[in-house]
């Protein structure tokens, strides 16, 4: 089920197929738009009727791809086609960049950040929908975030 322009008090919006909320944007504000949009891929998300049609998902790697658990999570995520980056909040991209390939994950979708709040502000950057993660510490700066619409899965 596709995302559907609708309308709400006289605004443009877009919601998750027919029974969805409508999220109304201002016109001619990409931004905006994009905001809309992510929120109605969201709704599909939470009620279940998402089949993956290529949404940004994002990882972290130390103690989340690193685990059975997420390497499990990462081959489903990739089973529903969606695009798979890695964010961590790593100093050196070096040590990411190994497993990258060994799952066929583009090295420009690889980020070394260098901690948790810039780790942040990648995921916002990059209009990620989904983030897997371990730290609580990613969890707490999400939550005092306003302008971050991603669904945080603890790891």
């Amino acid at each position: 089920m596709p995302v559907k322009e609708c309308q709400s008090e006289n605004k443009p919006g877009l919601k998750w197929g027919d029974r969805g909320k409508c999220y109304t944007y201002t016109p001619k504000d990409e931004g905006s738009r994009r905001k809309a949009k992510k929120s109605a891929i969201l709704q599909g998300i939470a009620i279940g009727d998402f089949q993956g049609e290529g949404l940004k998902v994002s990882f972290d790697y130390h103690e989340t791809l690193t685990t059975d658990k997420g390497k499990e999570l990462l081959q489903k995520e990739m089973e529903d086609n969606n695009l798979i980056y890695i964010i961590s909040a790593a100093d050196d991209i070096n040590e990411l960049l190994p497993f990258a390939e060994k799952y066929g994950i583009r090295k420009d979708r690889v980020f070394a950040t260098g901690s948790n709040q810039k780790k942040v502000d990648k995921i916002k950057e990059l209009n990620i929908v989904r983030h897997y993660d371990n730290s609580d510490q990613v969890k707490e700066i999400l939550g005092k975030r306003d302008d971050v619409k991603v669904e945080l899965i603890k790891v």
